[in-house]
């Protein structure tokens, strides 16, 4: 999945999120609406997971706007969330449930199996 041409090009893309494909592929979907430059790839292909993760990185330049359309699929996803929650602050490395250590990237608490949002960007 991209929204973006050349090799060229590849240093002007920003990592906007890094999620699990079904995110990803909704994100992208918002991207190209948008008109916004993008390129999905691959995370951790060689990791046997239940749900695959992708990087979404978007041309530099539209990195503000591309965070903008994230942060609308996030609340449409999850509306009860507080209008200033902002996921980059959040601590990633233990699970909110049972607050063990979780490995980076991680779909799921391997505790307690709790689903992750992947908030890294």
């Amino acid at each position: 999945m991209s929204g973006a041409g050349d090799e060229g090009e590849a240093e002007q893309f920003q990592l906007l999120r890094s999620a699990q494909f079904d995110w990803a592929q909704t994100l992208a979907v918002a991207l190209e609406d948008e008109g916004i430059a993008f390129r999905v790839v691959p995370v951790d292909e060689g990791k046997k997971t239940a749900e695959p993760h992708c990087a979404v990185y978007v041309d530099a330049a539209e990195l503000e706007r591309a965070k903008l359309i994230d942060r609308e699929i996030m609340l449409e996803l999850f509306p009860d969330l507080p209008d200033d929650f902002d996921p980059a602050r959040l601590d990633t490395s233990r699970c909110p449930a049972c607050q063990e250590s979780v490995p980076e990237g991680a779909a799921s608490c391997p505790s307690c199996g709790l689903a992750l949002i992947d908030a890294t960007e």
